[in-house]
């Protein structure tokens, strides 16, 4: 006699669900993750700009260190933490948008997604402007 006992593995749930449920918390885990990767890649992005502006530049003597740029510094670090921030909550923002959303709403939601990440990336970008154009104002100077 042939034993015929089913492995667990291909066993089928006794209770069936829509699935729903799991495959929105899925979803929405997967935004979530989105989101974090985002503001990590923003806020790395945001330290190694800071590390080559205030450390490497005045080092090699391409701009001056001085009181402007103690004030610069001062103020990329609400400017920085924030765009990073901004950056990764518009990113779970838009892909939020675009799984929920239809039709002219969509397109609204999707431009604020869009300015909220372009915000976020100048706040991040901020201390590299501004000692470029300490860079420059020294070239021209000389």
């Amino acid at each position: 006699m042939i034993n015929k006992q089913r492995r667990p593995e291909l066993v089928a749930p006794r209770r069936r669900s829509t699935g729903r449920s799991i495959q929105r918390m899925h979803i929405f885990s997967s935004f979530d993750d989105l989101g974090r990767k985002d503001f990590l890649t923003g806020l790395l992005l945001w330290v190694v700009i800071m590390i080559v502006s205030f450390l490497l530049m005045p080092a090699l003597g391409a701009i001056e260190p001085g009181e402007r740029l103690s004030l610069w510094f001062s103020l990329s670090l609400p400017l920085g933490i924030g765009g990073a921030f901004l950056l990764g909550s518009s990113s779970r923002f838009m892909a939020i948008t675009n799984e929920r959303s239809s039709g002219s709403g969509k397109s609204l939601r999707s431009l604020l997604g869009q300015f909220g990440g372009w915000v976020g990336l100048a706040g991040i970008l901020f201390p590299f402007v501004m000692v470029t154009g300490e860079f420059f104002a020294k070239i021209s100077a000389q």
